[in-house]
């Protein structure tokens, strides 16, 4: 049994498919269309004049020095200090200057566990196949447009993959197919989330974090990042606490209760079984307490949840909501666009957020005309990074996140991946999404000092693995890119990264 005890305080952390979905965005296009022509617009809003500004010229930057043998010397001496007391038998370093240079290796063609910054791999693909302004489409299609208030048939959700989709988005779509007259469905709440195959969890991973908000299923359609809110309410003490499951979903059960206390806290949200759960411990009276957990079979799970958002928006439905395939000849009342590629990615990598990294390297494979599942998704990857030419030493990756604890990379992938994405342009510039060192993000509490404001990485760590990989930019030098790993430390790797990426900037 997993529990949810240690929540609280855990920071938030082929050809035919790609006709149909085309098919299906050229139909989207078209109801917008339509029900904009329908539907009353308010008056255009004033342009507002654009002040004039005198152009002035700026100064010349100057061109970086090129790496002296004897820099280069210096910068090897420095870092192995940096890393003497946290290395261990098993580790892989790399740092590369402006021009593509390796100014320093250390074990750089290793591979080794590299944790979150694995995810340097899926967000450069994704942006190189995919494009930063790529977004996902997301769908309620029907046999025909509605009638008398009635849609003749079932309503269908199609999915497309996009992580970032919310209940919230849902209800809005409810919400508006209210407004334009519907109050009926002659058919099903039907879910189409057939573009990503099975399964929704990856079987490398740690079953003993199944019930963790950072390790969720993985599907084409996806909600909340996959997760529901535990709401509970504390009453008087002695009494049952009121528990409050947001979005509101018939697929999910609970049993048990929590008791409302004089001053213990400890809630126990406990699962045994896909979307049944366990309540146990207890709330102070009176408090609100919180808890984001994973849910299951998600394509049944959201069938679920629309439903009830239809009848709260007083939409009825004829028959319970099924899992199906959209067929190709409807029509769309409702196209939600996710934010761009390059937004969902920065997102990704300033959290580390592994539920988005699943479902863009899925979404590679879909983009190739592949089935949406883990082994084409990888594969994709791969292709990209062959035709990057990147070294791909030991390569083994079993998903998108750095989940998996058998995952190895070596350092000289990851700094050539990040010194090529720089060399190829603004169109692939990952420096741009990544945290600002000691400041954003998963590197907001990272104590750099010649360094700070200087330095964008992406950090990563599992039970025995640290990790850190990004840019610097030196005082002389230009920006270089680094990529450090360092398993199983008898020290502490992080500090020794700061130590090392401090000493980078002051050269």
């Amino acid at each position: 049994m997993k529990n949810s005890v240690r929540y609280k305080r855990r920071s938030k952390r082929s050809g035919a498919v790609k006709r149909r979905l085309v098919a299906l965005a050229a139909l989207a296009a078209i109801a917008v269309a339509v029900w904009a022509v329908l539907r009353p617009h308010a008056p255009p809003a004033p342009v507002a004049a654009v002040p004039v500004r005198v152009a002035t010229l700026a100064p010349a930057t100057p061109q970086p020095a090129p790496w002296s043998a004897s820099a280069i010397a210096q910068l090897r001496s420095e870092l192995n200090a940096s890393f003497a007391s946290a290395l261990s038998t098993r580790y892989s370093l790399a740092v590369i200057d402006a021009s593509g240079r390796v100014i320093y290796a250390d074990h750089d063609g290793d591979a080794v566990a590299p944790a979150s910054v694995q995810k340097l791999i899926v967000a450069d693909a994704a942006l190189g196949m995919l494009g930063p302004d790529y977004r996902f489409h997301t769908l309620l299609v029907a046999g025909g447009a509605p009638a008398n208030g009635t849609i003749d048939g079932d309503l269908w959700l199609v999915g497309s993959g996009d992580p970032s989709l919310r209940s919230d988005d849902l209800r809005a779509a409810a919400n508006l197919l209210s407004r334009r007259g519907v109050h009926e469905i002659d058919g099903s709440v039907a879910i189409d989330a057939s573009l990503m195959g099975p399964p929704e969890m990856n079987p490398r991973w740690d079953p003993d974090d199944d019930n963790e908000d950072y390790q969720v299923p993985t599907s084409a359609v996806s909600l909340d990042d996959d997760t529901a809110e535990f709401r509970v309410y504390g009453g008087s003490p002695g009494t049952a606490a009121r528990v409050a499951v947001v979005p509101e979903s018939s697929d999910v059960h609970l049993s048990g209760q929590v008791t409302s206390s004089s001053g213990a806290d400890s809630v126990v949200i406990a699962t045994d079984a896909p979307n049944e759960f366990d309540l146990g411990g207890y709330v102070p009276a009176d408090t609100e307490e919180k808890f984001r957990l994973p849910v299951h079979n998600m394509p049944v799970y959201a069938g679920a949840v629309l439903e009830n958002m239809l009848a709260d928006a007083h939409i009825g439905t004829t028959n319970a909501p099924v899992v199906a395939k959209a067929p190709l000849d409807t029509v769309a009342l409702w196209d939600h666009r996710s934010a761009p590629l390059r937004v969902l990615i920065q997102h990704m990598l300033f959290v580390s957020d592994n539920h988005y990294a699943e479902q863009l390297m899925r979404t590679l494979a879909i983009d190739a005309g592949e089935r949406g599942d883990d082994a084409d998704g990888l594969a994709a990857e791969q292709r990209f990074l062959r035709s990057r030419s990147i070294p791909t030493p030991g390569l083994r990756v079993f998903d998108g996140s750095g989940l998996a604890q058998s995952n190895r990379i070596a350092a000289i992938t990851l700094a050539r991946i990040l010194s090529d994405a720089q060399l190829r342009g603004p169109g692939s510039d990952l420096y741009r999404l990544l945290p600002s060192g000691g400041r954003e993000g998963t590197l907001a509490d990272y104590d750099f000092t010649s360094a700070s404001g200087r330095v964008r990485a992406k950090t990563g760590h599992l039970s025995d693995a640290s990790s850190l990989a990004g840019y610097v930019t030196t005082k002389r030098h230009g920006r270089v890119a680094f990529a450090f790993m360092i398993n199983d430390s008898p020290g502490d790797p992080d500090s020794a990264y700061v130590s090392a990426v401090d000493r980078i900037a002051n050269f």
